[in-house]
């Protein structure tokens, strides 16, 4: 049997402090400047995953500020991780690529890239402008032909979530016409998503989705308006034996980051 277990932790949000008396506009909450906000909490996650023995990591998006991207690396460069990366809609290709690289992935200036075993197909969205898009699309079809399980990492989650986040604007433009393909193929897809803020657990036919907590700040998922917590922090661990996957939500608190 082979087994890997990688960390997903999404959301740093660095430099950029939250302003929740505002809309949602564009699928992007509002955001003050300020110079190392949340570089403690990505530091202490990334202690908790190098501290469990987990080599490999995924990074699922909102690095935060421009200003912020170069001091992320040189924080990951600190670890001895093996890593990932997909593109959230606060992050451009250009200011990442010159960072982090990954090889021939890359569908008309989107971020997208796979790896496949004789167990598993791993597959890496890019959803930096809300949507797949066209191309994306076209790519993730052929990609899944002949695949009987996938895992696919995405910022945005797929399938709704009845969260006030879901209805606010933020949700993935063209996620009806992707749910759409991907219940269309003869596959078990497990998806991996951030962006929400919060932990989700939801299932549609041959999908299974898991969105994940933040590294950042969380957002309440059953309330009638946006709240935010700010004290909850974390990310998740997935497990994968062979085709099978298993995976949990790791929740710390600044007070207590162990717990």
């Amino acid at each position: 049997m082979t087994k890997t277990t990688i960390a997903f932790l999404t959301d740093t949000h660095l430099g950029q402090r939250l302003v929740m008396n505002s809309e949602v506009a564009g699928g992007k909450m509002r955001y003050d400047s300020e110079a190392e906000q949340h570089e403690d909490r990505l530091r202490l996650v990334l202690d908790d995953i190098s501290r469990r023995g987990i080599a490999d990591i995924v990074f699922g998006g909102d690095i935060g500020t421009a200003q912020s991207v170069p001091g992320f690396f040189e924080i990951l460069k600190g670890y001895d991780f093996n890593t990932s990366v997909i593109l959230g809609n606060h992050d451009t290709y250009d200011d990442i690529k010159r960072y982090w690289f990954a090889g021939d992935g890359d569908v008309n200036g989107k971020l997208c890239y796979s790896y496949a075993d004789r167990h598993l197909k791993r597959i890496f969205l890019d959803t930096s402008d809300n949507m797949l898009g066209d191309s994306q699309h076209a790519w993730l079809q052929r990609e899944l032909d002949g695949a009987h399980n996938a895992v696919i990492f995405v910022h945005h989650p797929i399938l709704a979530v009845h969260t006030p986040v879901d209805r606010s604007g933020a949700a993935l433009r063209d996620r009806d016409k992707v749910r759409s393909l991907l219940s269309g193929v003869d596959c078990d897809v497990t998806i991996i998503s951030g962006h929400y803020h919060m932990v989700d657990e939801t299932r549609d036919a041959n999908i299974r989705q898991f969105v994940s907590p933040a590294v950042s700040y969380q957002i309440v998922k059953q309330s009638d308006e946006l709240h935010a917590d700010v004290e909850a922090f974390g990310y998740r661990i997935i497990e994968i034996k062979d085709a099978r996957i298993y995976t949990q939500a790791v929740l710390l608190n600044q007070a207590f980051p162990g717990r």
